[in-house]
């Protein structure tokens, strides 16, 4: 799923103990660290270094490092799940919410990438419930989409997971360095092709 707003990298500054960095900017920093790294990645003093500042200010927004992890976790829930379900549903026709969903989701080279590395974690306690609750969100959806469509129950459930599958597919392969996720053009033939795959 696409998101509108996008986890800001972290810089490198000289530490300014004064600096004022607020809890939204080390939630963005951190959730920049797990889509690169992983939740293992997520490193206080790192994190600090990168945004310039020292460590103190990070215990005026958390309560230790678990705490801030748990924040860019329910941040990307709210970025690519929530925000953009609730964004796609005030579109009425059903046909045109499905390719809207499409067009934002498949062309998006920066969420497809962090979902995958977040399913990639999906044991760790702290992903695992994130995981989840965007997977099931996203998948009901789907199928709720399809079904408003026409489509049976039980072939609208198979191709909410036959979309979110393609989806995660095509997230992994943009992390590949190789070029497996295709050029634009690439790209562009794939989704062709999806769609035709999933034409009503």
């Amino acid at each position: 799923m696409d998101a509108n707003e996008r986890p800001a990298e972290p810089g490198s500054s000289t530490p300014h103990a004064n600096t004022r960095v607020g809890k939204d900017e080390w939630t963005r920093a951190a959730l920049a660290v797990i889509a690169a790294e992983g939740v293992a990645g997520v490193k206080v003093e790192a994190l600090a270094r990168g945004l310039g500042i020292t460590k103190g200010s990070f215990y005026w927004h958390f309560r230790d490092r678990v705490d801030l992890i748990e924040a860019a976790l329910e941040l990307w829930y709210r970025l690519a799940t929530a925000e953009v379900i609730e964004r796609l549903d005030r579109i009425e026709d059903p046909e045109q919410r499905l390719w809207a969903l499409f067009g934002e989701s498949f062309g998006d080279l920066v969420s497809g990438p962090i979902d995958a590395q977040l399913l990639g974690q999906v044991d760790d306690p702290l992903v695992g419930p994130t995981v989840e609750r965007c997977t099931s969100e996203r998948l009901a959806f789907l199928t709720r989409t399809y079904r408003a469509l026409g489509v049976p129950p039980q072939q609208a459930g198979a191709r909410a997971r036959l979309v979110y599958a393609a989806y995660i597919g095509s997230g992994y392969l943009q992390r590949v360095p190789v070029g497996a996720a295709g050029t634009a053009c690439e790209r562009s033939a794939f989704e062709r092709e999806l769609e035709l795959l999933l034409r009503i």
